[in-house]
């Protein structure tokens, strides 16, 4: 459609609002409340506008843009509206800075700055010269507040991790409560008390870690000034570059844009770009700045004399590490290598285990859910597609979480879950996923029985309600004599019923699982169900890794598989430390504390120190992530490049490098051969489809209920991982800067 604002002829698409198209046609328009992502709020009402033909003065945020309209957005009548509006939300919010004479020059001279505790004006405020206020302030042209200043004196709330919240320098603009509802489906936050003491907080004015908040930081993101701010950011110089990289704490490669200066992270935000569209969790948001420079960092080499590490040379660190490993038999050298590192490291990691140890080289952690995918294929000849694009689960009308934690594990998929459940989806919870999105009833099937018997019940529900869909593929009749019979499958009839009407219903549906689902002997078993369970829906199963680049490491890993056992499983590995199989080790990623199972000679190449490298040999100072850059491989496929962000510190040097040099010394000078991006691409190549015709798989009828009913929150398949807690603990950089955690005093 077109219209006319400010005189210009603008196109815009049906639906958009006034200011979408006026800023689409780069005609600015003051606002304070509205954000990308968000519904519109018309709560600060600065971005007033006067439209031909009406008599009032409508909100450009929350008015739909017609055909042929006439829009005047900076006339004398407005330009007076917005400053008497911003005088009435400056009234509680310190503004001397504001609308100080002084204010430009006072960078230079510094005349205003009182000493005091609390912020009394802009120069004193962490958000000094990234707030919004400030630009809409310089926007609208205020030079005064005739109305009496009133300071709110609210105490400032600093009793959570990662963020404080000074509710005196907010202004009510509702965004972070609307994107912890619409955007991550928390809704932790809402306005309180009314009138003037009108204020953001949460349901009994509970602490965030009381109330089910996350601390993804979408809140502190788009606050547009600084009531939300990060702890470990204080006012300091402005940047002097930035840089973009992949995060590496989980398989949904968000991308963060680093602020830095003099080579140092000031801050980490997520960028607007697929998959993360603007949004991170926990770790990506507070967790980067700490694992590449907060305590732990190993920043040079180290050599054991004496019963002692000791700071050596790096020329020395890796001629004792040659010595040590060039002692140990052929076939007793062993290679952990981390799952989470560029794929160019991963690929160094892969063939100095096979070309230069001649040992087992095994991935941690370890991609568990590949290999199951993998050991199906193998078994029944059919292929499990991989996720693909995360976006494609938004737009499915029923959603089936198969025991996965998606806020925790894959918070990217998780938003798009919300997303397709605020637009009408149905949401089904098996095992431990949280019950839905706030305000949106999931169906929740408990999982304790087991995969067998939860599928079997599903399935036999759902072939009651649609037989036909299923009725043509090979092998039903064999399947549907396998489901459970007479009161075992009537057991618990209602939530299998009602989630047997969401599947039946509109397409298209998706199965999430992740390794939760998978691992364990019975992990084949659990696929078979699912798979039988997903052609009866007609749905799509959706695998999501839970580790940063174990797709892309497991390919290459299977396409070097060699007798040289280029990809041998983790377990194995440790079986082989407990019968003291291997005389060295050398050990680059993380691994629960060797203690008494620690070989003759080991090695740490590592990021940061940890119980294992304490006790080694040699310790060999790895880059961190920010500091080598290199190729990423997401839960959906997505391939991704970074460049280095910063420089290594001290003496550290990325992965590859430092493997180079050290088989340099065992005799392989021309290590690694060939070009690295070329041989990527030789490995990784195109995803294989589904192979062979739609069929149902044999699975046997599933056992019948014994003994005690698992504790609540105990796994169905296989043993628990540890948990990551929030409730009184700060998350800090551990082993590759891997997240774990640590008491809160």
């Amino acid at each position: 459609m077109k219209l006319t604002i400010d005189g210009r002829e603008v196109s815009c698409r049906d639906g958009a609002t006034l200011l979408e198209a006026a800023r689409g046609a780069g005609i600015a328009i003051p606002s304070l409340c509205d954000h990308p992502g968000l519904e519109p709020f018309a709560g600060c009402r600065i971005c007033l506008v006067e439209v031909e033909g009406r008599r009032d003065f409508p909100p450009a945020c929350a008015t739909a843009a017609e055909e042929g309209q006439v829009v005047r957005t900076r006339t004398a009548e407005i330009v007076a509206l917005r400053k008497g509006i911003l005088e009435f939300i400056l009234a509680q919010h310190p503004y001397a800075c504001l609308v100080c004479p002084e204010k430009t020059t006072c960078d230079d001279l510094k005349s205003t700055i009182r000493k005091t505790g609390e912020v009394t004006g802009c120069v004193l405020c962490p958000q000094n010269g990234r707030c919004q206020l400030q630009k809409v302030a310089a926007d609208v042209g205020l030079e005064k507040v005739d109305l009496p200043a009133a300071y709110r004196n609210i105490e400032v709330h600093r009793e959570d991790p990662f963020f404080d919240r000074d509710y005196n320098l907010c202004i009510l603009c509702g965004r972070c409560i609307r994107v912890c509802e619409e955007v991550r489906g928390a809704a932790v936050l809402s306005f309180i008390h009314r009138g003037g003491r009108t204020e953001v907080g949460t349901a009994f004015e509970r602490p965030l870690l009381d109330s089910g908040c996350r601390f993804c930081g979408a809140c502190v993101d788009v606050c547009p000034t600084g009531a939300l701010v990060e702890r470990a950011f204080r006012p300091q110089a402005a940047a002097t570059r930035a840089a973009k990289i992949v995060c590496p704490f989980c398989a949904q490669g968000c991308v963060l844009a680093l602020d830095i200066r003099e080579d140092r992270i000031l801050d980490a935000k997520p960028v607007n770009v697929p998959p993360n569209q603007g949004q991170a969790c926990v770790k990506g948001r507070f967790l980067v700045r700490g694992a590449v420079a907060g305590p732990g960092r190993i920043l040079e080499p180290h050599i054991r004399k004496d019963g002692r590490l000791e700071p050596a040379t790096l020329d020395e660190a890796l001629d004792r590490a040659a010595e040590g490993l060039r002692k140990a038999a052929e076939g007793r050298r062993a290679l952990v290598f981390p799952s989470q590192v560029p794929l160019e490291d991963a690929l160094a990691f892969l063939e100095f285990g096979r070309d230069v140890l001649a040992g087992p080289a095994a991935a941690s952690p370890a991609p568990v859910l590949e290999a199951a995918l993998d050991a199906f294929a193998e078994k029944r000849g059919l292929t499990i597609p991989g996720a693909g694009e995360f976006s494609g689960i938004a737009g499915a009308r029923t959603i089936l979480a198969w025991t996965i934690d998606l806020p925790q594990d894959h918070p990217i998929a998780w938003l798009n879950v919300v997303r397709a459940v605020r637009r009408g989806a149905g949401f089904i919870a098996a095992g431990q996923t949280p019950a839905g999105p706030v305000g949106r009833q999931a169906v929740s099937l408990d999982i304790a029985p087991g995969t067998p018997a939860v599928a079997a019940g599903l399935a036999a529900a759902l072939l009651k309600l649609r037989p036909a869909p299923a009725a043509s593929l090979e092998g039903l009749d064999e399947f549907r004599g396998s489901l459970p019979a007479g009161r075992a499958a009537t057991r618990a009839r209602r939530p299998y019923e009602e989630a047997a009407r969401l599947l039946a219903g509109d397409s298209p549906a998706v199965i999430l699982f992740d390794a939760g689902a998978v691992e364990g002997a019975s992990g084949t078993e659990a696929l078979d169900w699912l798979w039988n369970l997903a052609l009866v829906a007609g749905a799509r199963l959706v695998p999501l890794a839970r580790h940063a680049n174990e797709r892309g490491v497991h390919a290459m890993a299977r396409a070097l598989r060699s007798p040289a056992a280029a990809a041998t499983c983790l377990g194995e590995v440790w079986a082989g430390l407990e019968v003291r199989a291997f005389e060295a080790l050398f050990l680059a990623g993380p691994l629960p504390d060797l203690g008494g199972l620690k070989p003759s000679f080991l090695v740490c190449q590592d990021t940061h120190w940890s119980p294992n490298a304490e006790q080694a040999d040699v310790v060999l100072p790895a880059a961190a992530f920010a500091e080598s850059g290199g190729t990423w491989v997401n839960a959906e496929g997505r391939v991704r490049a970074s460049a280095p962000a910063l420089p290594g510190q001290g003496a550290s040097r990325p992965d590859r490098e430092l493997l180079a040099a050290l088989a340099g010394r065992l005799g392989h000078a021309g290590f690694p051969a060939g070009d690295s991006a070329a041989r990527l691409k030789e490995l990784l190549g195109p995803g294989a489809g589904p192979s062979g015709p739609l069929r149902f798989v044999p699975v046997p009828a599933p056992a019948p209920r014994k003994g005690r009913r698992p504790a609540a929150g105990a796994s169905s398949a296989g043993s628990e991982r540890p948990r990551e807690v929030l409730r009184g603990y700060d998350l800090v950089a551990g082993s590759r800067g891997y997240a774990r955690t640590r008491r809160v005093r």
